[in-house]
């Protein structure tokens, strides 16, 4: 990115420097289209979880951001991480779309585990993840997830989901920075 910058300064500079007469060069530059995460994101997502399991805290999870559905906003992907969420199969993934100022869950994927990873390829408007899978005495390996419509499928160990040997973009490495949650402290009135 820095890289990027400079030689977008230097191409600045350089035809800041010619004649009049000529015409500067054009020069393209590719750059990465980031499309952030809403402002207080992070906030938001922690509330999110309080709100929403309340029994579950304090719990450990890792976040990212990424653009499922190509409308320019973030979605979050949350890997939960804590004995609420985790079983000898995995634990609880949520993929989380924003709806006004609030979060509305697209994906609530059980006995999954990191890696998760996007690919290219989408359906139903949405791009398609994988989630590795394992333990429990069930498969191992990376299971596809394909929107339908209205979410992710719930069970990455039973169809719709599938195993695949497809890779993408890495969200959540197999060891994730976890984040940790305490349960908000109640007042006492």
């Amino acid at each position: 990115m820095h890289r990027l910058l400079a030689a977008s300064a230097i191409a600045f500079a350089l035809s800041a420097c010619s004649r009049p007469e000529e015409e500067a060069p054009v020069t393209e530059t590719a750059t990465e289209v980031v499309s952030p995460a809403p402002a207080n994101a992070e906030e938001d997502i922690r509330h999110f979880l309080l709100q929403e399991y309340p029994d579950a805290a304090p719990l450990k999870y890792a976040l990212a951001w990424h653009d499922l559905d190509g409308d320019g906003a973030d979605e979050a992907i949350v890997h939960l991480v804590t004995p609420y969420f985790c079983g000898s199969g995995g634990c609880n993934t949520l993929v989380l779309t924003g709806a006004g100022p609030m979060w509305r869950k697209v994906g609530e994927i059980s006995v999954s585990r990191t890696p998760v990873s996007v690919l290219e390829t989408r359906s139903n408007g949405w791009k398609d993840l994988t989630v590795a899978i394992g333990g429990g005495g069930g498969a191992s390996g990376n299971a596809l997830l394909k929107f339908d419509g209205t979410a992710y499928p719930s069970n990455p160990t039973v169809a719709p989901a599938e195993m695949t040997d497809a890779t993408g973009t890495e969200l959540l490495p197999e060891e994730p920075v976890l984040i940790e949650l305490a349960a908000e402290e109640k007042s006492t009135s």
